[in-house]
């Protein structure tokens, strides 16, 4: 039977891996070559996190801890799929998990910032830019989807990309001048 503490524990621990989650995602789409099983991974790291909660210790490293949960997840992903597919030998991968960590603490406030120049874009350029990147479409069925031109839908990405760099080198470039 559990105790009321061990139930507020889950519930912290499940709270602590919804802050570190666009951590874990960016770590996660950094190392999957498949960006469909993003989500699938990240679905499995949270049960995984929830189920070993008494495992966590509080005042440790819950970042290192949940990535390293991750990272597993992301291997058994890759080993179940074809290897002819995989563009990483499993020692690379490992390779690159272990530098990763250091480096995503900047990604929460990149991603943030991500968010607030896509409400700048135009709706049609935002509509595509959700479309090939949150629902992972390709330009031939964005363009099906709105009746437009595939070299249109190409065009419009390439240009909303630049604009979304611009826009968020612009405010990280402030970021600093303000000391944030």
């Amino acid at each position: 039977m559990e105790t009321r503490e061990s139930i507020d524990h889950v519930l912290l621990v499940q709270k602590l891996f919804v802050q570190h989650m666009p951590q874990l995602r960016a770590f996660v789409l950094s190392l999957m070559p498949d960006f469909s099983q993003v989500d699938d991974i990240i679905q499995d790291a949270f049960l995984t996190v929830t189920a070993k909660a008494a495992d966590f210790q509080e005042g440790t490293n819950f970042k290192a801890w949940v990535f390293t949960i991750a990272r597993f997840r992301v291997l058994k992903a890759m080993n179940a799929m074809d290897r002819a597919f995989l563009p990483l030998s499993e020692d690379v991968i490992e390779k690159l998990a272990a530098a990763i960590p250091d480096q995503a603490s900047g990604y929460d406030r990149k991603l943030s910032l991500l968010e607030q120049c896509l409400k700048k874009l135009a709706p049609q350029a935002r509509r595509m830019v959700e479309m090939r990147y949150y629902e992972a479409l390709k330009p031939a069925a964005i363009a099906e989807l709105l009746g437009v031109g595939v070299n249109g839908v190409s065009v419009l990405l390439s240009r909303s990309r630049v604009v979304l760099r611009a826009c968020v080198e612009q405010k990280l470039q402030a970021d600093s001048r303000f000391g944030r």
